[in-house]
């Protein structure tokens, strides 16, 4: 009694199943990782909330008056002189008003482009040759004797770190021993 087309229309009907739970299947896979990504969300902002309030605590005038009261002796601060504020004329200038590099002759801006993301040298492809320098620090050309040039050597002292001291009863009945610890 079942003829041939019956069985095609089973078929496609189990084949439409298998389609639409699996596509179901898949949506509820992408659902779990939305909802994973909006709690890591969720845990960095209520994170960067902390920290705010963290440095709002430590950054209090308040406090910052009492710690250089206490630790004056010991790192020896002095306040701001208005001779060490820079002036906008002192400000190195915008990257707009830097004069801009001459063209190397023969060579357009974009062949200069071009061979530094090949990796080649500029005008290698010329077929001029190009004079080479000298390397930095061994030798300059004078009157077409080289002479021998010695790198500067730098040396540095080790600066001593300074020794900080606790003085008791310096933030005793604050909130600095329960949010940054006592340095009693």
């Amino acid at each position: 009694m079942l003829r041939t087309f019956d069985f095609i229309l089973m078929g496609v009907m189990v084949a439409a199943a298998v389609v639409t739970y699996s596509i179901k299947h898949q949506a509820d896979l992408k659902l779990d990782s939305v909802r994973k990504l909006e709690a890591e969300i969720k845990l960095e902002k209520d994170t960067i909330d902390l920290l705010r309030a963290d440095w709002a605590l430590l950054t209090q005038p308040n406090r910052l008056h009492r710690l250089v009261n206490a630790y004056q002796g010991d790192l020896a601060l002095a306040p701001t002189q208005p001779t060490q504020l820079s002036q906008p004329r002192e400000l190195p200038m915008l990257r707009s008003q830097l004069p801009q590099p001459p063209e190397p002759q023969g060579m357009s801006v974009e062949d200069v482009i071009a061979a530094a993301m090949s990796g080649s040298k500029p005008g290698a492809t010329l077929g001029g040759v190009k004079p080479k320098s000298a390397p930095a620090g061994q030798i300059a050309a004078t009157g077409g004797v080289p002479v021998p040039q010695p790198r500067a050597r730098v040396t540095r002292q080790p600066v001593p770190a300074p020794v900080v001291r606790a003085r008791p009863g310096d933030e005793s009945g604050d909130m600095d021993e329960t949010i940054t610890g006592s340095v009693d």
